[in-house]
């Protein structure tokens, strides 16, 4: 059984612009050695920050893009904090095997841009962990939990993963780690207001750029 914490260490209270257009944002740093070793991407908008590798250390947040006037850490959101931190070894090698998977349609994709992928320690020089988001969805009581990177293949829109616990939901661009509604979606399939924000918001995203790839694991 992982680790209970009462609380998530380093948060602390963001405020961006003022009045109507002012915005709160829980914020703090993690580290996660699983990912030390992979590339350090803790520039501006995911971009190389470093030129030696990552000691795994990136940003923590809370709520994904839901903007609240008064954010505040959950239950559930300590309790998807306390798994990632006990499991994050098995949750990354979910995602570098499922990153494994879909390598073939990415190559397709963006061809040359992409080495021949001969082993799954070839992404220690491809991608490197930006961000954690904790959303403000939650099932069983734990967040859903969104993996943002930024990678050699797509500079511009990066990658994302959207998981829950150890499950793989979603991977896409970076976007997908932190977007409310695919949690939504895995959460209740048979929502009839999720399907209908799923429809819209995807169509709107693919139109947005022909390299945006979408894959869905559940």
């Amino acid at each position: 059984m992982y680790t209970h914490l009462n609380r998530i260490p380093g948060l602390e209270l963001f405020t961006v612009g003022s009045g109507k257009y002012m915005v709160k944002n829980l914020e703090g740093p993690i580290t996660l050695a699983c990912w030390s070793g992979f590339q350090s991407r803790q520039g501006a908008y995911d971009a190389p920050g470093i030129m030696h590798p990552s000691d795994g250390h990136a940003r923590i947040t809370l709520g994904g893009d839901m903007i609240s006037t008064d954010p505040d850490v959950q239950p559930f959101h300590i309790n998807a904090y306390n798994y990632l931190m006990e499991f994050q070894h098995p949750i990354q090698e979910q995602i570098l095997h499922a990153l494994t998977r879909v390598y073939g349609n990415l190559k397709e994709m963006y061809g040359a841009s992409m080495p021949d992928l001969v082993d799954i320690q070839q992404f220690r020089k491809l991608i490197g962990l930006s961000a954690v988001h904790l959303l403000n969805v939650s099932k069983d009581d734990i967040a859903y939990v969104g993996y943002e990177f930024g990678c050699t293949w797509d500079e511009e829109y990066g990658l994302g993963v959207m998981t829950h616990k150890d499950r793989i939901i979603e991977i896409g661009d970076a976007s997908t780690a932190f977007l409310t509604w695919i949690a939504d979606k895995d959460r209740d399939p048979d929502s009839d207001e999720s399907d209908s924000i799923f429809c819209t918001l995807q169509e709107t995203e693919i139109n947005h750029s022909e390299k945006k790839p979408w894959w869905k694991f559940w």
